[in-house]
């Protein structure tokens, strides 16, 4: 999710001060029970562009459909006769202890969907003992997260640019850092269609129509806790290397002008070169591409459409996850994202052989529905969803877990199924 300024501060004129007198309270998390619960508390807190930025896809948003879909022809074969009393979600990710199977995925623009939302994430991250993967588009410096939540475990993910300097400065100052993996995003080398803002006039800012200035002042929460107590930052990750970059604004511009829309295995290869850590690849689908991945010594893959954002009818990666884990599965690390709302969900990947799933779209609305407390909350959900599915299952271990357990239309995955 590459962020853009919502700009509304510039709409903003006297009535917003009466405003005020209507902020809401924080959510009572007593009654918020599943991600939706989590949206609709979002969709009542941020202006209507805002929401629609975080919540729509791309075009007629096909794939975004499709990405839960998916899940819904997969169903369990469940054992019942198991002693199930006492179960592990632990595991492993990239080679390091996690308390569970799930990492939060880097988004751009979460700076409009809640303030101080990167920090807020990783700490929740930290408290719940899994990964968080930071934006080159966040609203927060490398630097300055590792400082505020020092015992984070963090990843960093970046979006390639023209000049290579750059990019190696951000990997060297993300290693500097002690971020343990590097994420390569390679889904985005075309500008997505996304109608939904375009119909909202979401761009580099927030058109200011009498629509739109509408949609603002009917979240008085909102305009002060983001626009007016915590403002929009303007892209500290790059900041530094570009002094044009001045605002907002300035920023999404030097974000979309000098990104390198051509990059290739060669350009990996340099990478690979210059990171020390573990590499994943995101956006990859297939499992001739992976087999490429792995040539040029990535160590991992994380599968993704971007949510449907960008490419549309593209397929699910949970899709195309059994090809991809039977091509590269015992060289690489195989994570996945895109559409994923449950625990449920989360098992029928590990199921399938993914190695740990990626949540974007939940924590965004967790965040701007409730902060920190709110990614904590989605996060003991998805944990607790995890561990009773687990336990129906038969399993006491999420390394029990195989396609044996999974029907897809009606008929059990053999070991060489083809993809859903």
């Amino acid at each position: 999710m590459v962020g853009a300024s919502v700009g509304a501060d510039h709409a903003l004129g006297s009535r917003s001060r009466v405003a005020f007198s209507r902020v809401t309270a924080m959510p009572n998390f007593k009654q918020i029970h599943n991600v939706e619960d989590l949206r609709r508390h979002a969709a009542a807190y941020l202006p209507k562009p805002v929401f629609d930025f975080i919540d729509g896809g791309a075009e007629g948003e096909a794939a975004l459909r499709n990405n839960r879909e998916v899940f819904d022809r997969i169903r369990f074969r469940p054992r019942t006769v198991a002693d199930v009393a006492v179960r592990r979600i632990d595991t492993t990710l990239l080679g390091k202890p996690t308390a569970a199977p799930i990492a939060i995925a880097p988004m751009g623009g979460l700076s409009s969907f809640a303030p101080h939302a990167e920090v807020s994430m990783a700490k929740a991250c930290a408290a719940a003992g899994i990964p968080y993967c930071l934006s080159t588009a966040a609203g927060i410096s490398i630097e300055d997260l590792r400082a505020a939540v020092p015992e984070a475990r963090l990843w960093f993910q970046l979006y390639v640019f023209k000049d290579d300097a750059l990019n190696r400065a951000l990997v060297e100052r993300a290693h500097a850092a002690g971020y343990d993996a590097l994420m390569i995003t390679t889904d985005t080398h075309v500008a997505p269609k996304r109608e939904r803002d375009r119909r909202n006039g979401f761009s580099l800012s927030l058109d200011k129509t009498p629509r739109n200035i509408a949609h603002v002042l009917s979240r008085p929460r909102w305009i002060w806790d983001v626009m007016i107590k915590a403002g929009l930052p303007s892209m500290p990750v790059l900041s530094p290397h570009a002094p044009e970059i001045v605002d907002n604004i300035s920023a999404t511009r030097f974000f979309v002008q000098n990104r390198r829309y051509g990059f290739d295995y060669a350009h990996l290869k340099e990478l690979r070169r210059h990171w020390k850590g573990k590499l994943l690849v995101k956006g990859v689908m297939r499992a001739d591409e992976a087999e490429q991945v792995a040539a040029c010594g990535a160590d991992g893959v994380v599968m993704s459409n971007h949510g449907g954002r960008n490419l549309e009818y593209a397929a699910a990666p949970l899709e195309m996850l059994p090809e991809v884990v039977d091509a590269v599965g015992k060289r690489l690390h195989v994570l996945v994202d895109s559409g994923f709302r449950r625990g449920t969900d989360v098992v029928k990947a590990l199921a399938l052989g993914a190695e740990g799933v990626l949540m974007g779209r939940p924590a965004a609305f967790a965040v701007a529905a409730g902060g920190e407390a709110g990614v904590g909350h989605l996060i003991g959900l998805t944990k607790d969803e995890i561990d009773r599915t687990l336990g129906y299952l038969g399993c006491t271990a999420l390394d029990q877990l195989d396609r044996d357990h999974l029907l897809v239309d009606r008929a059990p995955w053999g070991r060489n199924a083809p993809g859903l």
